[in-house]
């Protein structure tokens, strides 16, 4: 995630006022300093990384995959001992000895973050570090260390085996002790690391002891725009293995030249083998074997490397679309053929290459429609359980998401095993950031001095070791197609041998990474990465790289985009236009996945999404609410806008050749299924009404190509002057795509269809409109109606239907509660001016007359601004009342300073007494809508409560719209309704409560909990309102695109209001112009 300007200028003095006290600093004339401060050292005896396996004891074991079930796993999650200290001087240094007495400790559960079980202070940073800048050193004071005690038995049978300790992640940096004695240490938070402890255990009871440490200097690696929390994160257990032992394995599983047939070769490394030791490589799809390779050890070793190679004339291929996948059955069988270990992978066969300038999967191009994904819970924090994960993939899936980027460092193991199984393509990412010392070294986005980290020789080996690792612990995973080196952290020498290493030890995938910057699409530094990756480039940005000769032949695949923060991702659909108009632009993934806000409760048990300033200041200032910009909410409820990434990704496209006869064009946007596993239908509404209705024919267009779509549309009389729109659906079959359910909607389109032209409009019958004029007041009255004009203010004082009152207010509104993007991108501070405007209007006028058809007339002139004598702004409303009693309300909007901001909304605020609760409409829905945000939102009827219209983001702000609405209706539980009607599709907002209640605070509120309906209902009916935005957050390139912006110039709207009786069910308030 990229900075607000504010941000970035904190950041480099943080940075800057320190590096003094750095460059100051000799290196080699330092005291001796902790492990934890020395950047040229990341573990001390801890083994080296390994592919993610176990050792089981049987064939039948390692085919089921589940380790617990081994008797050579000792899971030690659970409650541990444990203390926490505020600083290394006061933490229990002696806690690891056996007769050092933890039994008045409280426990803790592992794994899980200590901050989240009530010690020290969560801390949510973007840019700056939570700590001085002055690396590699961390200030004690605020370093506090949690110190861990666990005692467990060895299981029986263990003997004469090897027994490593397992901690899947834990950080910032900690110490390791069994039974008293020191077995290691370790960095990276996130990867595992693993010791042999053979030699430290004891029959009968046994301790382990690990102290961990907030800050190391690891952490100046790890400066991710996430939650600092710290802990033991993941499982911790003992795995005992046979003496020899098959420790690693790196299975290539690749296709031919014609990506029909696959060749897989096996490397395997062996620990203690002695002569005849055999290894056995079978490869089963499904329990059949396809393929059997076997090496023998010809001598005794310490270690061996064997490779088992073969080919397999046609393999299915694994692709996100198709995820095939193989088991990699590994044994090994001593001389005497007894079988020592099994193990098992799930393997598929793909080849990732760059061919033709393009990024290819088996041979074709791919779209990426990605995800950045930060690993978080609302109330475990980096704690992530398998259900979670579950839930993750299912909606990525259902959502049409076919990548994930694990930002910004590797996951959760399950994670990649699950994206295999269901079929996402992975970046999977080092967990490497150090964005304060980018933002050191950038000057104008142009390298400086070399203060950034991968520049700086005494970080090459934490840098190497991050990304090898990560690549040693994930490489047998058919998912992962690109390997990332890291987010935000500047370029330098250490970038590119990490890129080198990577290319050398891997040629089944390819490298990314953007160290800095989003203005230069090729930089020399960066020529080391295969894919142009850049963050929240503008869609006029990635065009011109498509179609420049300037810059080098690289696919662009975005990294991050479309910044998703509050109400946001507007315009999405134009940079998916632009990516499916150049093949060279090939996607990319949205920042980002999930809101990470924390579930909180309030004195008296509500809960409320918590942020930064819930938990107390931020040493280093950093913003309060900075990660608020997931597609879900923390417990994964959708936001509004995953509604509009599943539209905008959806893989099949529908255009109208003909709509009124039918005919359309499907374009089929997968790679490698056809459309045979989706069924098709269609809807035609009759002013939103569903009047027909049938099921397409099937279809099996190639992946890729396009192919005509014929409706059998039957003949029907329309209704004159009535709307018809065409609905064309796609539904998954059973199986199609993984996790998604027979007949759940994976894409759909919707058309305008010819519509017989409206008869004339009678007049309304009923008496003559009766005007009185008092000094107060004008009003009309007529069929029960009564609209009184308060002469002062110029606002309507009552809209009352047989004494029942409707509405109130109908003040000019330019503003709106303003968004995360509005604040972020500067356009809350630029166009404040509105609000004001709205605020001090001025009444020039109020004037009525009757006219010779019966119906009577009311109107109102405001001046906005100006010197009292001139206005900025004059804005004119005319109340126009029929024999009917509805009014016919024309609003015309005169901009006359040239001076001012495009306002952000154009229309009037009304207020409606709380009595009314129902809400229907006829526009886009069923969610909220907006200019540059409505793709998803299908033209239909709809109902609902007006108490559930707007939705809890972190921060209060905008939420509610609706666009394209053709009339509303609001209706209390018994009484008269009022419908709402436009002469042109209207923007529309109604809320159960205040709207300034989304006001930024003080005005508003601190959470969008606190927002409970509550006084008057406020009811804004807009000519338009400006788009949300938000291809980044804190730049006008966030701003609302030009097309979605309102126009300085004179502009008129009208809508009309009806009463009437209250209807007896939702459904009957869908049909507009009902009377009694």
């Amino acid at each position: 995630m990229k900075p607000t300007v504010r941000q970035r200028l904190l950041a480099n003095a943080s940075v800057l006022l320190l590096l003094g006290l750095h460059m100051a600093t000799a290196w080699a004339g330092d005291a001796p300093r902790p492990e934890w401060e020395r950047p040229e050292i990341n573990e001390i005896d801890r083994l080296p990384a390994r592919a993610t396996s176990f050792p089981y004891e049987s064939v039948a074991l390692a085919k089921a995959g589940r380790i617990a079930d081994s008797r050579y796993h000792l899971s030690l999650n659970g409650d541990w001992r444990f203390m926490f200290s505020p600083t290394p001087e006061q933490r229990p240094a002696q806690f690891y000895r056996d007769d050092y007495d933890v039994s008045v400790w409280k426990t803790i559960p592992v794994p899980s973050d200590w901050q989240a079980q009530g010690y020290g202070q969560p801390l949510y940073n973007n840019i700056q570090y939570p700590f001085p800048a002055n690396q590699p050193f961390i200030a004690h004071a605020i370093n506090s260390v949690g110190s861990y005690r666990r005692k467990f038995e060895v299981p029986q049978g263990w003997d004469g085996r090897r027994v490593l300790l397992h901690i899947g992640a834990a950080g910032a940096a900690y110490y390791v002790w069994v039974n008293g004695q020191r077995v290691g240490y370790s960095e990276d938070s996130k990867l595992p690391a693993e010791f042999d402890v053979t030699a430290q255990l004891r029959p009968g009871r046994n301790s382990v002891a690990i102290e961990v440490y907030r800050w190391s200097d690891g952490s100046y690696l790890e400066d991710q725009d996430f939650w600092r929390v710290s802990g033991i994160e993941r499982d911790v257990y003992l795995l005992a293995t046979p003496q020899t032992w098959l420790r690693d394995f790196f299975a290539r599983a690749t296709l031919d030249a014609r990506y029909v047939g696959g060749a897989l070769d096996v490397d395997v490394g062996l620990l203690h083998a002695a002569k005849g030791t055999r290894v056995t490589a079978t490869l089963l799809d499904g329990d059949t074997p396809v393929l059997v390779r076997q090496a023998t050890v010809t001598a005794v070793r310490q270690e061996v490397a064997l490779t088992l190679s073969g080919t397999i004339d046609k393999v299915r291929a694994w692709s996100a679309e198709t995820p095939n996948l193989y088991t990699l059955l590994l044994e090994v069988h001593d001389a005497d053929a007894h079988l020592l270990q099994a193990s098992a992978s799930r393997i598929g066969f793909r080849t990732v290459e760059i061919k033709d300038g393009l990024v290819k999967v088996n041979g074709k191009p791919v779209k990426i429609r990605g995800v950045n994904r930060h690993e978080h819970d609302p109330q475990t924090f980096h704690v992530i359980s398998e259900a979670s994960m579950r839930r993750d993939i299912a909606l990525m899936k259902q959502n049409n998401i076919n990548a994930v980027r694990t930002s910004h460092y590797p996951n959760a193991e399950l994670w990649y095993a699950l994206a295999d199984e269901y079929g996402l393509y992975v970046m999977d990412e080092a967990n490497i950031e150090s964005h304060a010392y980018m933002e050191a070294g950038n000057e104008g986005m142009r390298p400086r001095a070399k203060v950034q980290l991968g520049y700086d020789p005494k970080w090459e080996l934490a840098h190497l070791q991050r990304v090898q690792r990560m690549f040693e612990r994930d490489k047998n995973h058919p998912s992962i197609i690109f390997w990332s080196l890291g987010n935000e952290a500047g370029i330098g020498p250490n970038f590119e041998k990490a890129a080198n290493w990577l290319h050398a030890r891997d040629t089944t995938r390819l490298v990314s990474y953007l160290g800095w910057g989003t203005l230069y699409a090729q930089h020399a530094p960066n020529a080391y990465a295969d894919i142009y990756a850049p963050m929240y480039d503008s869609v006029a940005r990635i065009v011109d790289y498509a179609t420049s000769t300037d810059y080098a032949p690289k696919p662009l695949i975005m990294c991050e985009y479309a910044h998703a923060m509050g109400n946001s991702l507007g315009d999405l659909k134009a940079y998916w236009d632009a990516i499916y108009a150049h093949d060279r632009l090939q996607g990319g993934f949205i920042w980002d996945w999930v809101d990470q806000s924390t579930l909180l409760k309030t004195a008296d048990g509500r809960p409320y999404w918590g942020y930064g300033a819930d938990y107390g200041p931020n040493p280093s200032g950093q913003s309060a609410i900075e990660f608020g910009d997931g597609l879900l909410q923390s417990d994964r409820t959708p936001n509004p806008h995953l509604h509009e990434l599943a539209k905008v990704y959806g893989p099949i496209q529908f255009d109208a050749i003909d709509a009124d006869r039918g005919r359309f064009l499907v374009r089929n946007r997968h790679a490698f299924i056809d459309l045979s596993g989706f069924s098709f239908d269609w809807q035609i509404r009759q002013d939103g009404r569903v009047v027909q209705e049938g099921r397409a024919p099937d279809l099996a267009i190639a992946a890729g190509a396009a192919g005509e779509l014929q409706l059998a549309l039957p003949a029907f009389q329309k209704k004159a002057g009535a709307e018809y729109l065409i609905s064309v659906r796609a539904h998954a079959r059973a199986g199609t795509i993984p996790l998604v359910p027979a007949g759940h909607v994976v894409a759909w389109e919707q058309f305008a269809l010819a519509s017989p032209p409206a008869p004339a409009v009678p007049r309304a019958n009923g008496a003559a409109v009766v005007l009185r004029e008092t000094a107060g007041e004008l009003s009309l009255r007529a069929a029960g109606a009564e609209l009184r004009i308060d002469r002062g203010t110029g606002l309507v004082a009552r809209y009352a239907y047989r004494d029942q009152e409707l509405l109130q207010g109908g003040a000019p509104n330019f503003w709106r509660a303003p968004t995360d993007n509005d604040i972020g991108t500067g356009l809350y501070a630029t166009h404040l001016v509105w609000k004001t405007l709205s605020e001090t209007r001025r009444v020039r006028s109020v004037v009525a007359s009757k006219r010779d058809d019966g119906s009577a007339r009311i109107d109102v002139g405001f001046d906005l601004g100006g010197d009292g004598a001139t206005a900025d702004v004059r804005y004119d409303v005319a109340y126009l009342m029929a024999r009917d009693g509805s009014v016919q309300v024309t609003a015309r909007f005169d901009p006359r300073y040239v001076g001012l901001p495009d306002p952000l909304r154009v229309g009037l605020a009304f207020t409606m007494p709380s009595r009314f609760v129902d809400l229907a409409w006829y526009g886009r829905g069923p969610h909220e809508t907006y200019a540059d945000r409505d793709s998803s939102g299908e033209i239909a009827l709809y109902a609902g409560k007006i108490a559930e219209q707007h939705h809890d983001y972190i921060r209060p702000q905008e939420t509610g719209n609706k666009v394209g609405v053709r009339w509303l209706r609001l209706a209390p539980e018994q009484g008269a309704a009022l419908t709402v009607s436009g002469s042109t599709p209207l923007s529309v907002n109604a809320l159960a409560f205040p709207y300034s209640d989304l006001e930024r605070r003080p005005v508003g509120s601190a959470h969008s909990s606190d927002i409970r309906a509550h006084g008057r209902v406020s009811l804004l009916i807009d000519e338009r309102q400006i788009g949300l935005g938000g291809d980044d957050q804190w730049s006008k390139w966030g701003q609302p695109h030009a097309a979605y912006r309102i126009a300085l110039q004179p502009a008129s709207y009208q809508f009309r209001l009806q009463p009437t009786a209250a209807p007896d069910s939702l459904a009957e308030q869908a049909a507009p112009g009902r009377d009694e």
